[in-house]
């Protein structure tokens, strides 16, 4: 027969009530979200005030490098020009265009766009037209040369009149014992075909809007050296 427990042992613990006490879990999880957002907020501030600082570093270094000395370039007033090289942008352009090139002025106008940002990329890209109608221009006047034989003086004559030398400029550069009217007559004729007169105008186009934008930054850029000055 079998034998009963006198004393059958107690059940087993069990684990909390549910639902648990839930009573500091919204206090606790506010908390942690204005704490994350503090921490976001200021880590946000540290980065914004870390990237004006260095878009201040870059936009101090390439307005060193450029704005006054672009400005002096500027300012220097022109007292003889050449007409001997078609392909060769006028001496201020392009000792303008050297500069730009040589500055970090896309770096500085990414991290600090202003006006003066604007208005020196607007004039390098004139800048980069005007070349690039220059070398059609000489293109074209080299193109007619190579089918028709003409003497070296006309040709002389042709790249002056094409880059805006004055009559008495173009009778000046004739010698005395040759015949300027022949030579002005077969320059003429180079200058008024079909190719080289769209280039001529095309470059001549160009030449207005680079100089139109030279006069447009030169107030900017004195501004600039200006308030930079009274710092």
């Amino acid at each position: 027969m079998p034998t009963l427990l006198a004393n059958p042992s107690a059940p087993l613990a069990t684990g909390p009530t549910w639902p648990g006490d839930w009573s500091t879990f919204w206090p606790d999880m506010v908390i942690g979200c204005v704490t994350g957002l503090i921490i976001g907020l200021a880590l946000w501030l540290l980065q914004i005030w870390a990237d004006q600082r260095h878009a201040r570093k870059v936009s101090r270094r390439v307005s060193l490098r450029i704005v006054q000395p672009l400005l002096l370039v500027l300012q220097r007033p022109t007292y003889t020009q050449g007409f001997s090289e078609i392909s060769v942008l006028p001496r201020k352009h392009r000792t303008a265009l050297s500069l730009i090139e040589q500055s970090d002025l896309d770096d500085w106008h990414e991290e600090l766009a202003t006006e003066l940002t604007e208005t020196l990329r607007d004039y390098r890209g004139r800048l980069w037209n005007l070349q690039a109608d220059a070398d059609d221009l000489e293109q074209a006047v080299e193109r007619w040369f190579t089918v028709h034989r003409t003497s070296p003086v006309v040709r002389e004559w042709v790249e002056a009149r094409l880059l805006g030398a004055s009559e008495d400029y173009l009778r000046a550069m004739v010698r005395s014992e040759d015949d300027y009217e022949a030579i002005a007559a077969a320059g003429s004729q180079i200058v008024s075909s079909r190719l080289v007169r769209k280039h001529a105008r095309a470059y001549g186009h160009s030449l207005r809007k680079a100089d139109r934008t030279m006069h447009n930054l030169m107030p900017i850029l004195i501004e600039n050296v200006r308030r930079r000055s009274n710092r």
